[in-house]
Formats: structure tokens, sequence, C-alpha cells
């Protein structure tokens, strides 16, 4: 008695006909169909945008999770060293990534986060705090010039520069100017002379120039000095910044993670952002790595942002037929005294020998 082995149901074809609950990760469109799988992993083509992904949770041309990247930035910005952060990943999901993958994250999505709040106004209160620290990148000390907001913490704008001259000085207060679309009643900073022209520069006579006196809890500046802190401990973890660029780029992202991520005890433990009652773009890192994640209170603000760029069509990836798939071969006239190959069917020549071919002579 033979026993015939029982048919494949093709499972997988039946779905694709009912369609699956799955969007495109390019277009965010659900017609999508299986497209095979590769090292056990499902693939998938959309027939709209005409592009092939994989389901594993990562972003287009992307194979770590978003979850995971996220959790890398959220240790990194909280002060982990990135040695710590390889450690960490390796305990929490059980996969090995390099420190030079874990700041390539750390660089793109700070980018990111950095161009996605270029046009957030914040609602800020009419005193300011203006203070400098120094810094190193590249092994040389550089100066950071940061302004904050007294009522909400909120940190308006910070610049990194070579030296505290009058115009340093007077960038970072123009640059927190446009940034909260108003100019302050008060400014309270230290000492420094180079304050006194730049805000007189800036703002004109209306805004009243108080220069904070030390040990003093009146008009003091202990609350920017509080952050400034916070800063020193990061980047005191991470050694200073390897070049001036670097430098820019990572305080940029510092600002987003203060300002929108961190939780301040004196705020009642929310973010300053949040504490305004505006909408704000993102509430934490997986929002920023994955804008699909955005709360529906805020997809109006960032519509635009989200929307997938347009991508060229291209054609079915379906393999041409086999005679379109042979590379033709030159026809060469029989000339050299050694001869000529040729197929069986006498239809084409070679000078060089080919398996199953007949040598034939002038």
């Amino acid at each position: 008695m033979v026993l015939l082995a029982p048919k494949k149901q093709h499972h997988h074809r039946h779905k694709a006909k009912l369609g699956l609950a799955m969007n495109c990760k390019y277009c965010n469109s659900p017609n999508v169909i299986r497209f095979g799988a590769f090292q056990g992993i499902q693939r998938y083509w959309c027939k709209d945008c005409k592009r092939k992904f994989a389901d594993n949770r990562a972003l287009p041309k992307m194979k770590t999770d978003m979850k995971i990247i996220s959790s890398a930035l959220s240790c990194y910005f909280g002060g982990m060293p990135l040695d710590a952060i390889q450690r960490h990943l390796h305990q929490q999901f059980g996969i090995y990534y390099s420190e030079t993958g874990i700041y390539n994250w750390v660089k793109r999505f700070s980018k990111e986060a950095v161009n996605r709040i270029k046009d957030f106004k914040p609602i800020v209160g009419d005193t300011w705090i203006a203070d400098e620290t120094v810094l190193k990148a590249g092994g040389k000390k550089i100066w950071f010039f940061d302004v904050i907001d007294e009522k909400t913490r909120y940190l308006l704008a910070s610049r990194l520069a070579t030296s505290r001259t009058i115009k340093e000085a007077a960038l970072v207060m123009n640059e927190a100017k446009r940034r909260a679309g108003k100019s302050p009643k008060r400014i309270i900073t230290d000492k420094l002379a180079a304050y006194i022209d730049g805000i007189e520069y800036v703002f004109g006579g209306d805004t009243k120039h108080i220069q904070s006196k030390p040990f003093t809890d009146v008009n003091s500046t202990n609350i920017i000095e509080r952050f400034q802190g916070t800063l020193k401990d990061r980047t005191k973890i991470i050694r200073g910044f390897k070049n001036m660029r670097t430098a820019e780029l990572l305080t940029d992202a510092w600002l987003v993670h203060y300002n929108f991520f961190k939780e301040h005890e004196s705020l009642g433990n929310i973010p300053p952002a949040q504490k305004m009652g505006l909408i704000t773009p993102f509430k934490n890192w997986a929002e920023v790595v994955n804008p699909a994640k955005v709360s529906l209170s805020t997809k109006p603000m960032l519509l635009s942002l989200v929307q997938a760029k347009p991508t060229p069509q291209r054609k079915h990836p379906k393999r041409k037929p086999k005679e379109l798939r042979q590379r033709p071969l030159t026809q060469v006239a029989i000339t050299s005294s050694r001869g000529v190959y040729t197929d069986s069917k006498g239809e084409r020549l070679s000078r060089k020998p080919r398996k199953g071919w007949k040598r034939i002579y002038p």
C-alpha cells in the first residue's frame, strides 16, 4: 500500500487574495502582497509604489527594530556612554550592536528631531536667563551660550563659539528672540561684559538687563547653572565632542531632549514643552524614530512632515523570458586558421571554446 503525501495548502496565496493587515513602509498603502522570503524573513510587494520591503518592524532601508533604536537614543541622552548602551541592548534584546552603529543612530535621529521642532513656537514668560559655560570639542575649549525662560524652564537657544565676544552674545539673543517670537522684559546674566552691548543691539531699550551677583537668591542664574551642570555630566561621560560640527548637532539634540522629553521636578515631573499646554511634535524618542506612532492630537501639526515623498514608479520585478535573459553572442567571421566554435544548431559562433560546441575550420 502506497501512502501519498498530503498536498501542500498554499495559505499565503489565499491570504494575498483576501488582503493583508499591513501597510507599505514607503507610501503607507494597504495594497500589498506577499513576495517570497529571504533568510526566514517574509518580504512584501506594494502595488502602488512598486517597492519591496520586509516585515521586521524597521524603517525603510534599515534592519534594526525601531524599538531598539529608540531605546538606545533614550539611554544616550539620559547619560549612558556607548559601551554601557551596547551592554544594555545585548542584555535586553539578545543582539550585539557595535558602538559605531549606535553612534550613527544618534547622529541620524538627532538631525530628524532638530528639523521637526524648527517651526515650534513656545509660550514663554517675560524673564529670561542667559549664561555661558566651557566645553571641549576636538581637544580644544569652546564656549556654550544658552538662554532659558525662567517661568517654563524652556531652553530657547544655544550657541557654540570659540570666544566670548559681543557678536556671539548678540547671535544667541537673536536666536532666542526668533524662537520665542517676542522680546523679554528682563534678562538676567552674569558679569560678562559682552552681554551689555549684545542685549542692547538685539532688544534695544525695551528690555531691562540685570547682572546677577554671586551667592544670592534674588535675580540669580541658578536655574541655568543647573542645566549646564546636567549638560556637563553628559559631556564628561563621552569625554568631549569629536569636532565642532558634531558638538553643534548633539547640543541641539540635547535641547530637544531637555525641552520635550526630560521631566522637571519643579514643573510637576513633566517636560517644559508639555507644561505650556501646546501640541508638541513628539513626546519621546520612539515618536522621533517612528512618526507613525505620533498621537492623533499631534498628527495635524505633523501632516506635512509625516507624508512620504513621491517616489518614481518602478516596473514590476518579474523575470524576463529565458530567451531575453541570454546574453547575445557576437557573430564573428571565420578568418583564423585555428577555426571557431559553433553551437549545435550552427546559429552562433565564438572564438572561445564552450561546452557542447564544435570547432569548425575555414
